[in-house]
């Protein structure tokens, strides 16, 4: 059963206003008002409708042929420290889901990434990984129903139900749908109904 929530019809105040109802804006404005701020979350569409609602639903540290690219953009350091951010979210995504008991059919599971033609860029990737710390094998299993040359795999990953969860963590904080930021100048946010 899917939940609405009123649209913005009158002037509020607000210490703080996340724009956006998907999982980033969810969980900054559920962050902050852990902290004890008074914070209200302003969608122009619906809760989840945008990216969260097309997400592949994977919680990984696992972004395609990246580590090796990100190395040789932005160095050894930042890299690592992008990696380790990534740990830690599956980290805490697990233990908020444990900690609240939220059914959103998370699930530990390995990330793969795998060629179907050469071995040469899953091994640069591993190098690349492995170099930054970051568990994961190289290996001819996978559960893929087609031959793969090779395939790097990453232990310790996680899959959920991001609007279950997103769900769970909304009914906690004051939403307003159907209302778009037209402008956002000092302490004033300019809205109107509708997307």
């Amino acid at each position: 059963e899917k939940r609405t929530y009123p649209s913005l019809l009158e002037n509020i105040n607000a210490e703080i206003a996340v724009i956006g109802a998907g999982l980033a804006g969810i969980l900054t404005a559920r962050r902050l008002k852990e902290s004890g701020c008074d914070v209200v979350v302003i969608e122009k569409d619906n809760l989840g409708s945008g990216q969260t609602k097309n997400t592949t639903a994977k919680i990984t540290l696992q972004h395609g042929l990246f580590y090796n690219d990100l190395i040789k953009d932005i160095g050894e350091e930042h890299a690592r420290l992008y990696a380790e951010a990534n740990m830690r979210a599956i980290e805490m995504y697990e233990k908020m889901i444990k900690n609240e008991n939220i059914d959103c059919d998370f699930e530990k599971e390995n990330a793969y990434l795998y060629s179907v033609i050469s071995d040469e860029k899953i091994r640069e990737e591993y190098n690349a990984a492995y170099s930054l710390g970051i568990p994961c094998e190289i290996t001819s299993e996978t559960s893929l129903p087609f031959k793969t040359v090779s395939a790097l795999r990453f232990p310790n990953q996680a899959q959920f139900h991001p609007l279950k969860f997103l769900k769970v963590l909304a009914d906690q904080l004051t939403i307003y749908e159907q209302s778009r930021v037209l402008t956002a100048e000092g302490d004033l946010l300019t809205t109107e109904l509708g997307s």
